[in-house]
């Protein structure tokens, strides 16, 4: 990151590099963006000549199913550059490589003893839906179609969920509802429609 500035007094060129403290180029330095040389002479900024960087900061959840018995999932905020800004959108499940780091906090300008780790990626990974869907056996895809042939299987699936609670029919085929969902679209007009209820 580079910010190149002009001198209509003296018609020369100035820049200043920036780096932050998650940079691996070398020290972070200041953000205080120069307005005149050390002569006071202004300077105007060329926006053409400035080199910029995509930034994007994540937070990742631990997949609730590795997550321990009772505890809620762990999650660890990640920092995304260049071309991995945007490889991903809410909800989806990624596999990230990148550098754990610890940053030093600050509180009110003064720097206490606790950090705070972030994850600086180098690769962002979609897992691939059909690498993770459940592997249905002969015998499984089998009684699916004896099912779906049936002329109750709204009320069997009802029925199915929660047997230890009785009555309550319609709850049921609502919440059955929402854990099936339906199919995701995307209209030509570019509206996407959600298939899950319950996704982001």
């Amino acid at each position: 990151v580079k910010s190149v500035h002009f001198c209509p007094t003296t018609g020369n060129f100035t820049s200043r590099d920036y780096r932050d403290i998650t940079s691996n180029l070398g020290l972070p330095t200041g953000s205080v963006y120069p307005t005149r040389d050390e002569n006071g002479n202004l300077l105007v900024t060329e926006y053409g000549l400035c080199k910029y960087k995509d930034h994007q900061t994540l937070s990742m959840q631990e997949v609730p199913e590795n997550s321990a018995p009772g505890q809620l999932p762990r999650t660890v905020d990640v920092i995304a550059e260049d071309d991995l800004v945007d490889s991903c959108k809410p909800g989806d499940r990624v596999a990230i490589v990148g550098i754990y780091k610890a940053l030093p906090g600050k509180s009110k300008g003064s720097v206490n003893g606790v950090f705070r780790t972030v994850l600086i990626a180098n690769n962002v990974s979609l897992l691939n839906k059909e690498a993770n869907a459940p592997i249905y056996s002969p015998e499984d895809l089998k009684n699916i179609k004896k099912i779906a042939e049936r002329d109750d299987t709204f009320d069997l699936l009802g029925n199915s969920l929660a047997p230890s609670i009785h009555g309550h029919s319609w709850i049921k085929k609502a919440v059955m509802l929402l854990m099936l969902g339906g199919v995701e679209k995307n209209l030509k007009n570019g509206t996407h429609l959600r298939g899950l209820v319950l996704s982001p």
